[in-house]
C-alpha cells in the first residue's frame, strides 16, 4: 500500500484527513518542524517485532517508548523487540524505511496507540514516505489503526 494507498482507505472508510506535502525528513522531530506543529502533535509509529507478529506502537515525537510497557502489553517478554532495518524492508515494502504509519500495510499488526496523543484532537503522521504526512482526528486514527489505547511513554 502506497500513501496513495492509505488515503483510499482513508475515504473508503469514511475518515477525514489532510495530506501535508513537506521537505524530506527523517526524524518525527523534523516532521514535527517542517509542518510547523509540536512534536507532541506527531504521532511517530515504532515497529516492535514479537513472537506473535509485528505491534505497531504509536507514541509522541516529544516522548520515548517505555520497552518494559510495551512488553507488559504485548506480552512478549525479553523476545519483544524494535523491529530491525532488515525486517522492515522485508515486511513493509510499499512504505519508506522509517515511515511506516500506523495503518495500512499488511494485515494483522496489532497497533497501539499512547494515551498522550488522545490529548490532541488531531495528529500529524508519516504517509509512508519521508516527504508526505497526514493530518487527521486523534479518535479517527484510532478507528483506522483499530488501535488499543494504553501508557506506552516513559514516566522521565
Amino acid at each position: 500500500m502506497t500513501a496513495a494507498g492509505l488515503m483510499r482507505e482513508l475515504a473508503r472508510q469514511q475518515l477525514s484527513y489532510e495530506v501535508i506535502p513537506h521537505h524530506r525528513t527523517h526524524t518525527a522531530g523534523e516532521e514535527a518542524t517542517a509542518v510547523g506543529v509540536a512534536p507532541a502533535e506527531v504521532a511517530k509509529t515504532l515497529v516492535l517485532a514479537t513472537d506473535d507478529g509485528f505491534v505497531r506502537a504509536v507514541v509522541p515525537a516529544s516522548e520515548k517508548l517505555d520497552l518494559t510497557k510495551a512488553r507488559s502489553l504485548v506480552g512478549g517478554g525479553k523476545h519483544t523487540k524494535f523491529a530491525t532495518e532488515a525486517e522492515l524492508a522485508g515486511s513493509y515494502p510499499m512504505f519508506e524505511l522509517g515511515a511506516v504509519p500506523p495503518f495500512g500495510g499488511p494485515p494483522g499488526d496489532r497497533v497501539i496507540v499512547d494515551r498522550r496523543l488522545m490529548e490532541h484532537g488531531r495528529v500529524v503522521l508519516d504517509a509512508g514516505s519521508h516527504s508526505e504526512s497526514i493530518r487527521m482526528r486523534t479518535s479517527d486514527l484510532v478507528v483506522a489503526a483499530q488501535a488499543q489505547i494504553a501508557d506506552l511513554c516513559r514516566d522521565d
